[in-house]
């Protein structure tokens, strides 16, 4: 076997597990899949390192940096164990990179139809989901679509960066089938994109068909596909959104079924149209007069659309007003998952977390809060109960939790990628590819990106593929220094993917020891939970709670309190161990109201708890 195919299928390989195995943003599946990307990026690189061009080797450098940055930043981390975490992130994408460089001799044509494959097989998947409740019954809870991807956004950013390779493939230099097969892609694309009500995913799909039909040279022969493609995805999810087993929050099984059924014949109907259709509309190009008045006429909806608004809103100056006022909103609630949520232009409360990490920025402005931190940060700064993990901003994000030189760093990794990017041979596939990366950067501003690996892991695989350039790998001697560098390196690297794994499953394998009534073994496993992981607070908590000796439980849940000591929840556990077992409720009262200082909509809040018992012993004037 070739070399190139080789590494072509283990790429293949990794991006399928990224996107059907993700489990959204799981942080065990960074073990699962991780660790494979791991080794397979240190063995193609000790053995047949690629050739890098300069931009090309400054993006792994930078890449490198940054990742190493954020493993630094555990050392002064508000919560290290979740730095720990976002680190193993960094360094997993990193070998998605590293990955996708050691496929520089595949032509970027057979890696543009690899992604179209994949990705229209996600679409199909995705959508058999809403035919079978049986494949994911969390439907029944929350409609918008999402599975496998495990979060709408991302799954509408996959399906707004396969419209570029949608629309190379319906390209006029590809056979028949080839352009068949592009666009349906297009067709389930877009199907897939409005069902997620995602208004930043419905953006930038339109954006991307733009952005290829300014960019190409053969856009005419796109005009017709996409056209076709988009009509009939457009009537498709326009019944989808009619039916309250596909569209609708809280639906019984029996209607999601009854619907879910109906949804899934009109979609095949609707592919077999596009496809019988197709068959025309691929043997000729629009003609240009017709495209201009097209573009046109929509120039012209789209500006009297915006005059109206504005008119309806009272003028120019009360429209911006308006339009402000919605996107800074102060409520404490989420916009509603309907699809009526795709007319709001309220941020959803993105303006409130963006101040929120803008202030952690500011107080920390050199080395930031630690990696991954924003969620504590979040907890100890909301002013309503909602709460989030992300500032919803990634280089914000960045900012905020590695300051200044990470975000540099960061900054360093996105400039030197777009470098190489842009120096490479630009073919259709090439244009195909990266504006694709391209949507993903800029999709990152305003969402949690970072977080998932099913687009992450890609992403960076492509720019591996993009940055490395064509060329035959480093040739002859072997570099037996290098190798073991990078042996290093790796061995390294998996031990930090691997440790917190392991911490988290003798974690698990305690709670079922405590459920079979033996607590000595779970007692063994909270300690050796610890020791794989000792920046973990669960694991203290769990050994604290296990422990016989009174003291020694004290003096665990006061090292998790000193390992975070702006998290509410150390605080709180120290507080209540000290009222139930210690019976200090002075202590108890002192370490349970600077949990509830820190974070007033946390457990300590809770009316009748631990706190206002620890008050009514020390005062009972004020038992209720």
């Amino acid at each position: 076997m070739r070399w190139p195919v080789l590494w072509g299928a283990a790429a293949g390989g990794l991006a399928f597990a990224a996107l059907f195995f993700s489990d959204g943003s799981s942080q065990s599946r960074i073990f699962w899949i991780g660790a494979p990307a791991v080794l397979l990026a240190a063995i193609g690189w000790a053995w047949r390192p690629p050739r890098l061009p300069p931009w090309g080797s400054a993006f792994f450098v930078c890449l490198a940096a940054f990742v190493v940055w954020q493993g630094v930043s555990t050392a002064w981390s508000i919560q290290p164990s979740r730095s720990w975490d976002y680190t193993n992130r960094g360094l997993v994408y990193f070998a998605f990179a590293a990955v996708g460089a050691l496929l520089g001799g595949v032509p970027m044509r057979r890696y543009a139809a690899a992604g179209c494959a994949l990705l229209g097989v996600l679409f199909v998947w995705a959508l058999v989901a809403k035919v079978i409740p049986g494949l994911y019954p969390d439907y029944g809870r929350l409609a918008r679509l999402r599975y496998p991807v495990g979060y709408w956004n991302e799954l509408a950013l996959l399906a707004s960066a396969s419209v570029p390779l949608g629309l190379w493939a319906v390209g006029p230099r590809h056979d028949r089938r080839a352009r068949v097969a592009g666009t349906l892609l297009l067709y389930a694309a877009l199907v897939v994109t409005v069902l997620t009500y995602s208004r930043v995913g419905i953006v930038l799909t339109v954006v991307a068909a733009l952005m290829w039909l300014w960019l190409d040279r053969d856009q005419l022969a796109a005009l017709g596909p996409l056209a076709l493609a988009w009509i009939a995805g457009a009537a498709v999810a326009g019944v989808g959104l009619l039916l309250p087993g596909v569209s609708s929050d809280g639906q019984s099984h029996h209607v999601r079924v009854r619907d879910g059924l109906v949804f899934g014949a009109v979609v095949v109907v609707g592919a077999v149209v596009v496809a019988l259709a197709s068959r025309f509309a691929l043997s000729r190009a629009v003609d240009r007069r017709v495209a201009r008045v097209a573009a046109v006429a929509l120039v012209v909806l789209v500006v009297a659309a915006l005059a109206a608004a504005v008119v309806r809103a009272g003028g120019p100056s009360d429209f911006v007003s308006a339009r402000w006022h919605e996107l800074s909103n102060k409520v404490s609630a989420q916009v509603p998952n309907t699809p009526g949520r795709v007319l709001s232009g309220s941020s959803s409360n993105r303006w409130r977390w963006w101040k929120e990490s803008w202030n952690a920025f500011t107080d920390k402005p050199l080395q930031g809060t630690g990696a991954g931190t924003f969620e504590l940060v979040d907890r100890v700064e909301r002013n309503s109960p909602l709460a989030t993990i992300e500032p919803h901003s990634v280089p914000l994000q960045f900012l905020s939790e590695t300051g200044i030189v990470g975000f540099l760093l960061y900054a360093a990794v996105v400039v030197s990628a777009a470098i190489a990017v842009l120096r490479r041979e630009r073919a259709r596939a090439w244009l195909a590819l990266a504006l694709g990366a391209a949507l993903c950067f800029v999709h990152s501003w305003v969402d949690i990106d970072w977080d998932f690996i099913s687009v992450q892991g890609t992403l960076f695989l492509t720019l591996g593929a993009l940055v490395c350039g064509p060329g035959t790998p480093v040739p002859g001697r072997r570099r037996w220094l290098v190798s073991a560098a990078i042996g290093v390196c790796a061995l390294a690297g998996l031990y930090s993917v691997t440790s917190p794994w392991l911490s988290v499953n003798r974690i698990n394998a305690a709670n079922d020891a405590i459920v079979r009534d033996d607590p000595g073994q779970a007692l063994a496993d909270a300690r050796s939970a610890r020791a794989f992981n000792p920046l973990s607070v669960d694991a203290l908590f769990i050994e604290a709670i296990l422990e016989p000796s009174d003291a020694k439980a004290l003096e665990l849940y006061r090292r998790a309190r000193d390992l975070e000591p702006t998290n509410p929840e150390t605080w709180y556990q120290l507080g209540a161990f000290e009222l139930r077992y210690l019976k200090r409720p002075r202590d108890a009262y002192r370490d349970l109201n600077e949990s509830y200082t820190l974070d007033s909509y946390g457990p300590a809040s809770l009316k009748g708890g631990p706190l206002d018992q620890a008050r009514c012993k020390i005062d009972p004037a004020t038992c209720p």
